[in-house]
């Protein structure tokens, strides 16, 4: 059984969104089967590739916010430098062997259901609004984050 699993409540119902939910939760179970492991060296590849999936996953989610002029667009901005600064500093704690990963799987676990839960269950309503009501037909916007008016695929 994972240490993090999706679920319903975790449902931006916006489909590319959520797969890259999805990919982060796998990253973080990643990290944790590679401290479990002892292997300091596989647990900073592992917290290499969740910074690199996180990353692009807030590059992907401020693109969307920025095409629907989300009015929060510039604080959710600053919520994810904060986030990146606070792995970057776990990150550099694991390269210097002082930190426990126990305390970061525990923070990442954390972290990433509020972000989702807060930051992203925030501005689902309003993308999926602004597909309905503003977006112009056939707009590319639509096949960047997917069809909005059916569920995610498991």
């Amino acid at each position: 059984m994972p240490y993090l699993a999706w679920s319903d409540e975790l449902d931006t119902k916006i489909p590319e969104i959520d797969a890259q939910h999805r990919v982060m939760i796998d990253h973080v179970n990643q990290v944790r089967e590679a401290a479990l492991s002892g292997s300091l060296d596989n647990t900073r590849l592992a917290m290499d590739g969740l910074l690199d999936c996180i990353r692009e996953h807030f590059l992907f989610e401020e693109r969307v916010l920025e095409m629907i002029d989300f009015p929060s667009l510039e604080e959710h901005r600053l919520g994810h430098v904060e986030i990146i600064d606070k792995l970057q500093t776990y990150k550099s704690q694991l390269d210097a062997g002082t930190d426990d990963p126990e305390a970061l799987l525990d923070h990442l676990s954390a972290w990433l259901v509020d972000h989702i839960r807060h930051d992203n269950l925030d501005f689902g309503p309003v993308v999926r609004e602004w597909m309905h009501d503003a977006a112009p037909p056939g707009d590319s916007f639509s096949e960047l984050i997917g069809d909005t008016t059916s569920p995610a695929p498991p």
